[in-house]
């Protein structure tokens, strides 16, 4: 009876060690696997500054304007500036009273002139055209912003999945670690013979499916991380 007593002692300091290494190793794999998050305003304003598509409609933005100025103007082209150039040379020979006398002289000739035509359909249709630029302008403007909201409410779905995947993956350390040390106490009960092998059986059972679900929330966090990180464009980790 003393032996027994002893060996349950025993085997009760073993499970206590045993617990004690699983408790740690879990505590450890939580602290390793916790990224502190910049703030959301942050990660919105990187996604803006690192989004190809974005800058792509800021560029196109930037056309409509300049259209939009190319169309105010667009009555210079009805502006010709011409220009000419001559030079001539006249001789003259005036009768001396013993030789004639021979004169040569040269001549420049330049003519300057500004000329403005302009269709009637151009005057009148010049208005509307300059109302379709500014029109397509405020479209792509709108765009912009549209794209703007879509790629916020992205962020912000990205953003709370990766807390929530966190906060899973807390629960389930928590629970793969109580899991372990059930397990680690079933290992030394069925060894002495205290539980049954169907017990000991559905324990160890009940381990591994603990166990699987904790690497498939560990692996849920790291993958929506990283979809964090390519959306916003900088490291998180």
């Amino acid at each position: 009876m003393t032996n027994y007593k002893q060996h349950k002692i025993s085997g009760f300091l073993v499970g206590l060690f045993l617990i004690s290494n699983t408790f740690c190793v879990a505590q450890i794999d939580t602290v390793a696997t916790s990224i502190k998050l910049p703030p959301l305003a942050t990660l919105i304003d990187s996604a803006y500054n690192n989004s190809p598509l974005l800058q792509s409609q800021e560029l196109l933005v930037h056309q409509k304007k300049i259209l939009t100025n190319i169309q105010k103007k667009s009555w210079l082209n009805s502006l010709s500036l011409n220009s000419s150039y001559s030079r001539g040379t006249n001789n003259a020979q005036t009768e001396g009273i013993v030789i004639p006398t021979y004169t040569k002289t040269s001549s420049d000739w330049y003519n300057t002139g500004l000329s403005f035509k302009i269709s009637l359909s151009t005057i009148l249709n010049r208005k509307n055209a300059i109302s379709i630029s500014k029109i397509n302008q405020e479209i792509e403007k709108n765009n912009l912003e549209e794209l703007k909201k879509a790629l916020r409410r992205l962020i912000l779905e990205l953003y709370t999945e990766v807390l929530l995947n966190e906060k899973i993956l807390k629960i389930r350390n928590d629970a793969v670690t109580i899991s372990n040390m059930n397990f680690s106490y079933a290992e030394i009960e069925y060894k002495n013979n205290s539980i049954t092998l169907a017990d000991f059986t559905r324990i160890h059972e009940a381990n591994i499916k603990s166990n699987i679900f904790y690497e498939e929330s560990k692996r849920d966090y790291w993958v929506s991380i990283a979809v964090l990180e390519e959306t916003v464009g900088i490291k998180l980790r």
